[in-house]
């Protein structure tokens, strides 16, 4: 059961999923990045089945489409834009991190899309994630302070 790994270096445009393929993803800050996280900084480990080619190209990329995206998570959790190297973006989250990090992906076969949680698993122990679980805002980051 191979795996083929892809890599795409900011700035980049979101692939479709290859047809009959479930894959883990990797989103990481861009080697140009000027930050204190540093450039290789993982953001976000997922995965999706052979069904889910939205997920997989598009869906981390708007702020609204889904319960938890990447672009959603970045615009809801100000107190890391500082650390990232963030600033409100002209053009929205998605586009700033099509310019500002790097995609990684491991394809394997559909047949064998029972090793994918694994890797995932595996990937998110190794590279630790800034944003992971419920990426949606938390319930007192709206709260004014006293």
């Amino acid at each position: 059961m191979p795996v083929r790994h892809q890599m795409l270096r900011a700035p980049h445009q979101p692939p479709d999923l290859p047809p009959r393929t479930a894959a883990v993803y990797v989103f990481s800050l861009s080697a140009g990045t000027q930050s204190p996280a540093g450039p290789g900084r993982v953001l976000k480990v997922g995965m999706v089945n052979a069904n889910s080619g939205p997920r997989f190209k598009y869906q981390h990329y708007k702020e609204g489409s889904t319960g938890s995206t990447l672009a959603g998570a970045v615009r809801n959790n100000r107190v890391l834009w500082t650390y990232l190297g963030v600033r409100k973006p002209v053009g929205g989250y998605g586009e700033w991190l099509k310019r500002h990090t790097d995609r990684d992906h491991f394809f394997v076969d559909a047949r064998y899309s029972e090793v994918v949680p694994l890797l995932e698993v595996y990937l998110k122990g190794q590279l630790g994630p800034v944003f992971e679980g419920s990426m949606k805002k938390h319930p007192y980051s709206s709260r004014q302070s006293a």
